[in-house]
């Protein structure tokens, strides 16, 4: 009897230190408009990148070669990212494409609040673009500054609602872009999401843009996440349209 109890401790115990040593599932930021108010874990380091191609009919459209993000969890709830995308683009008016690297855009985002019954987790996603580190005709003319605050409500483990607002500056302008962004997102299996979002872009000067999107995730490990993407605009609706997809890696 005595045999078989140290033998049964030894197996839970074991089971519990294999658990303990288990890697985190991933979380991303991609794909979709808005931003998750979850933070890297601390000294975690996490690859996001993809590729795109986007079309206006008769007008300019643009292949991205490749989109990345680089996130690093600094402290316990704040993290640091890096990110940049790659770029063919045409204007329309011939068949001369040009290769262009977008701004670099550095930013920092901390979780001020896990959210708990009707109360949502809350995060401040602060950015910025570089006015230096990109191709030329790519750059802001001055630092162009974004800030968001992001907020999620996990009702179930399958079904979550998420929303964010925030501003954005050019680099040229002083009067902002107002981002508002609203998400519904599905956990269809344990490893297949899907997920809808409208986001509204609102400018007077420039004038408002009001875009859907919708797509899918594919856990494929604990590390590593796929998803396939499109976006509509209702304005232009059979003149425009965005499909990418992606990866998401957790590296360590």
């Amino acid at each position: 009897m005595n045999k078989h109890l140290i033998l049964l401790a030894l197996v839970f115990v074991c089971g519990i230190a294999r658990a303990q040593e288990e890697p985190l599932v991933i979380s991303a930021d991609r794909p979709g408009a808005l931003t998750g108010p979850h933070a890297m874990p601390y000294q975690k380091l996490q690859w996001e990148t993809g590729l795109g191609y986007e079309c206006e009919k008769g007008g300019p459209h643009t292949f991205t070669l490749n989109t990345s993000m680089l996130r690093f969890g600094l402290f316990k709830h704040a993290e640091i990212r890096v990110s940049t995308d790659f770029l063919l683009s045409n204007d329309g008016q011939g068949p001369q494409s040009t290769f262009g690297v977008a701004p670099l855009t550095v930013g920092m985002k901390a979780q001020l609040n896990e959210g708990s019954g009707i109360l949502p987790t809350v995060a401040l996603l602060a950015q910025v673009k570089s006015p230096h580190i990109g191709t030329k005709d790519q750059l802001p003319p001055h630092l162009a500054p974004s800030m968001y605050f992001l907020f999620d409500h996990e009702f179930t483990n399958r079904f979550s609602i998420g929303y964010n607002i925030g501003a954005e500056w050019d680099g040229e302008n002083a009067i902002p872009t107002t981002f508002l962004g609203l998400g519904l997102y599905f956990g269809i299996t344990d490893r297949w999401s899907a997920f809808l979002e409208s986001y509204n872009r609102l400018n007077a000067r420039i004038g408002n843009s009001y875009m859907t999107e919708f797509g899918i995730t594919w856990l494929a490990s604990r590390r590593v996440q796929l998803d396939l993407y499109a976006d509509l605009d209702f304005k232009r609706l059979g003149s425009y349209f965005n499909v990418a997809c992606g990866v998401s890696w957790l590296i360590n």
